[in-house]
């Protein structure tokens, strides 16, 4: 069969199935025109326009839907990280292309690498855990509404956590918090665009790996199942949000146990540390930057949003304080040679500093 009738064959169908095409079909037809496209032929066959309407309003919404997407790349240069978008080209790069819906949204796991210095971007974390973990993807509104951008008064509304996971680990206890994580968004064409990083994950990719989604601001215990004898880590049907989850296709050669149990040892040395340390006397041997300094309020859901030294923070003050908790809240955050606390005074004020350590 020549190659033009491959691509008729398939597109054929996709325009007779009253099912959406899943995404073998899809990336069967892109190779086959990718295939096409590269070769030259003297006798080429010529498609009529009213074939190519048909297709196009058969197909255009399912089976070349991932086309609008920006790829990992592309994502990488948008943000401004130029030697990120040359590593998401490299060998070392997995592109997934894969996507999941839940709760009226639709988020597609574009691609992941890892690696050392492959970011503009350095983390002074580096320095301790050589190497990290890039993983992008895109969360459109599944009804086809625009993703708010950064000056729109919705944005932020709808809070996403996204973060690694490990089998046979307690989501609670290790997340992207825990492996020292971050993330860079942009918003473009209505799609949210996130890279979220953390230490390099590869160490587990013999035991298994996920990259999970949520609509909060933190991690919810509620969101997943943990099977404490299998380290399972599965989809709680019943839960009330966003809740996807991604396996993550990282080459099992890469895992290697010795590593992994010294990194969890040291990160589960660190929280223990963490949670002796005494804030209070620790502040006291601080300096605190006056421009850091922000009363802020809850928006109705109760999430607050804190902007300083280039960073966009948002939290839950469920969370961050207990019921009726007044002064310093027993959540902060700890980065090198900075920390972050929250106070709430007897008025119910809000107010979030940053503290550079002596």
């Amino acid at each position: 069969m020549k190659d033009f009738e491959k691509i008729d064959k398939l597109l054929c169908e996709a325009i007779s199935s009253n099912n959406e095409p899943d995404e073998k079909l899809n990336q069967k037809i892109i190779n086959e025109a990718k295939k096409r496209n590269r070769k030259k032929y003297p006798n080429r066959k010529i498609v009529s326009t009213v074939a190519i309407a048909i297709l196009i309003a058969a197909t255009s919404i399912s089976v070349f839907a991932i086309w609008h997407l920006l790829t990992s790349k592309q994502v990488a240069e948008n943000i401004g990280n130029e030697s990120l978008s040359i590593a998401f080209e490299g060998e070392d790069a997995v592109i997934i292309n894969q996507t999941q819906k839940s709760c009226g949204y639709k988020v597609t796991l574009l691609g992941i690498v890892s690696g050392k210095n492959i970011s503009d971007f350095e983390s002074t974390v580096e320095n301790i855990y050589p190497g990290r973990t890039y993983a992008v993807v895109a969360i459109e509104n599944d009804a086809g509404k625009p993703m708010p951008d950064l000056h729109d008064e919705e944005y932020g509304k709808v809070s996403f956590f996204v973060s690694p996971l490990i089998k046979g680990q307690d989501p609670k206890d290790f997340n992207i918090f825990e492996m020292n994580g971050g993330y860079s968004q942009i918003v473009k064409d209505g799609i949210m665009y996130r890279i979220v990083e953390c230490d390099n994950i590869e160490v587990f990719a013999d035991r298994g790996l996920y990259l999970s989604i949520i609509s909060s601001t933190s991690y919810d215990v509620k969101a997943y199942n943990f099977n404490t004898e299998t380290g399972e880590i599965t989809r709680n049907t019943d839960y009330e949000g966003v809740n996807i989850l991604f396996d993550l296709p990282i080459d099992s050669s890469k895992g290697n146990y010795e590593k992994a149990e010294k990194y969890l040892k040291e990160l589960t040395a660190q929280q223990t540390s963490q949670d002796q340390i005494d804030i209070e006397y620790l502040l006291a041997e601080s300096t605190l930057i006056q421009d850091s300094v922000q009363e802020v309020i809850p928006d109705e859901k109760g999430i607050i949003t804190y902007k300083f030294d280039g960073k966009n923070l948002k939290a839950d003050i469920n969370i961050m304080f207990k019921e009726g908790q007044i002064g310093l809240s027993d959540n902060y955050y700890i980065d090198n040679n900075k920390i972050l606390v929250f106070s709430r005074d007897i008025e119910g004020v809000i107010t979030v500093m940053t503290y550079m350590k002596k």
